[in-house]
C-alpha cells in the first residue's frame, strides 16, 4: 500500500519569499491510500486539489498543481509520492490556512515535522526557488 500526498506553498511574488501550509506536526495538507506502489500507478493530482481545497474552504482554481515536481518520500506502512501546489493568491490565504488548524511557516521553522517530511522539503524549497 501506498500514500500520494500534496504540500501547499506560497511563494510572494514581489519578494521570492516562500512559506509552506504546516498542520501540527506535519506539512501534508492532504493525502490518499493506494493500492500498490504509488509511483507505478499514481491517480491524477486533482485528486489531492479538491481534498486540500475542501479542507481549506477554498475554491479548486485557488491551488495549482506543479506539474515538475514529484518527490518520494518514506511513509508508515510503505511509500508516498509527494506532490506540490501554489496558493494563487498574490498574498497567502492566512485565515483559510488557519480556520483548517494550520499556519504558514517558512523553512526554517519546520521542526517537529518528521524527518521523512524534511527531507522531501528541502527538494521543494530548491524546486521552487530554482536552488
Amino acid at each position: 500500500m501506498g500514500v500520494i500526498a500534496l504540500i501547499l506553498f506560497h511563494k510572494q511574488s514581489t519578494s521570492g519569499r516562500l512559506r509552506f501550509a504546516r498542520f501540527d506536526n506535519t506539512v501534508v495538507a492532504a493525502r490518499i491510500d493506494v493500492d500498490g506502489d504509488p509511483e507505478v500507478v499514481t491517480p491524477h493530482p486533482g485528486i489531492l486539489i479538491n481534498q486540500a481545497a475542501a479542507r481549506l474552504g477554498l475554491a479548486v482554481g485557488e491551488l495549482r498543481v506543479e506539474p515538475e515536481f514529484r518527490e518520494r518520500m518514506l511513509a508508515p506502512g510503505g511509500t508516498a509520492s509527494v506532490w506540490i501546489a501554489e496558493f494563487a493568491a498574490i498574498d497567502p490565504p492566512f485565515a483559510a490556512v488557519e480556520q483548517a488548524g494550520g499556519r504558514f511557516v517558512l523553512l526554517t521553522e519546520l521542526q517537529g515535522i518528521p524527518d521523512t517530511e524534511r527531507d522531501v522539503m528541502r527538494s521543494v524549497y530548491e524546486h521552487v526557488l530554482g536552488g
